[in-house]
């Protein structure tokens, strides 16, 4: 059955928001056990193999509960995109579907969850041969001469990027060279492709005191210490580049930097609270922009669970 508009409007979703630390892990996964629910993480660093404790990627015990979807799709050297992570949700949700049961969106990455939910702009397809052609230059000349090349046909979008950010570079020179358009224009459009949702939905997030957030931050980052996140960053770094984007994400930047020398220990957890204290900040900022989010204070189950039965009654 390929997906359509029209049956669309006919698969219900449940989707668990909010910031880093906010207990929506167990929230979905109590719920995915109360409605015969199946979990899509709809988290950007959860896709990445070996990434497991500073991602929170749910342990074995809970993906042996529950059915998770979305977790260690690639190596923490390939690419994923929300475009691509639309397009899998969209397969899952109906596979989920088909077999009677709730699909079930969790996850902090807002843009993964507007993909899923609202579908994101398209931008068209680059011809393999073209992709190529700037892999090969990617190889041949280094990145810097292919941040370069987009400084010299498409400065707007080169002044939003980094100059180490491999993918997002090699992606703006592909559509410039195949378009003639700035990536920027296409973005600036229409971000996202439609504000109506393509499914029924029901949106959900615990909602913190700030200071309490920000002290379960802390309290996890020193639990997370304990877990072996520093093992598992020095494996990463066996393996891969430093350099790479998902090594350069909160705590594993900070963990290579102590490991080499650059940090003493408590510097390096007391960088690692305070970075994660303002993402989670940002979060909340984004999810709270979003008009259709029901929040509710830890403790108020009952309420999430009428509030559930009210929306799979009218669907």
């Amino acid at each position: 059955m390929t997906l359509t508009a029209e049956n669309h409007l006919r698969l219900p979703v449940l989707a668990i928001v909010g910031p880093t630390a906010s207990s929506k892990s167990e929230l979905a996964i109590e719920l995915a056990q109360t409605l015969n629910g199946e979990i899509i993480c709809t988290d950007s660093m959860q896709v990445y193999r070996f990434m497991d404790i500073g991602t929170a990627k749910p342990d074995k015990v809970d993906q042996a509960k529950i059915p998770h979807h979305q977790l260690d799709l690639i190596e923490p050297d390939q690419t994923y995109s929300a475009g691509k992570f639309e397009t899998d949700c969209d397969h899952l949700i109906q596979a989920i579907a088909q077999k009677n049961k709730l699909p079930i969106l969790v996850g902090g990455t807002g843009l993964y969850f507007r993909a899923a939910v609202y579908g994101i702009s398209k931008i068209p397809a680059v011809p393999e041969a073209l992709r190529e052609q700037v892999e090969t230059w990617h190889a041949e000349h280094g990145l810097n001469y292919c941040y370069q090349q987009l400084r010299n046909h498409d400065p707007v979008m080169a002044e939003r990027l980094h100059a180490n950010d491999t993918s997002r570079i090699l992606r703006a020179l592909e559509v410039w060279l195949h378009t003639g358009t700035s990536m920027a224009v296409f973005q600036e459009q229409n971000a996202f492709a439609d504000a109506t949702p393509k499914y029924p939905l029901l949106a959900l997030g615990y909602q913190f005191e700030r200071e309490t957030l920000y002290e379960r931050i802390n309290q996890r980052t020193l639990l997370m210490m304990d877990a072996g996140w520093i093992e598992e960053v020095e494996f990463l770094l066996e393996r891969y580049s430093p350099e790479l984007k998902p090594l350069k994400a909160i705590g594993y930047l900070q963990i290579a930097q102590y490991l080499s020398g650059k940090l003493t220990r408590d510097a390096m957890v007391e960088q690692i609270q305070q970075k994660t204290r303002n993402f989670a900040k940002r979060q909340l900022t984004w999810f709270r922009k979003e008009p259709d989010i029901h929040w509710f204070a830890k403790g108020q189950e009952s309420l999430i669970l009428d509030s559930i039965r009210r929306f799979r009654q009218n669907d």
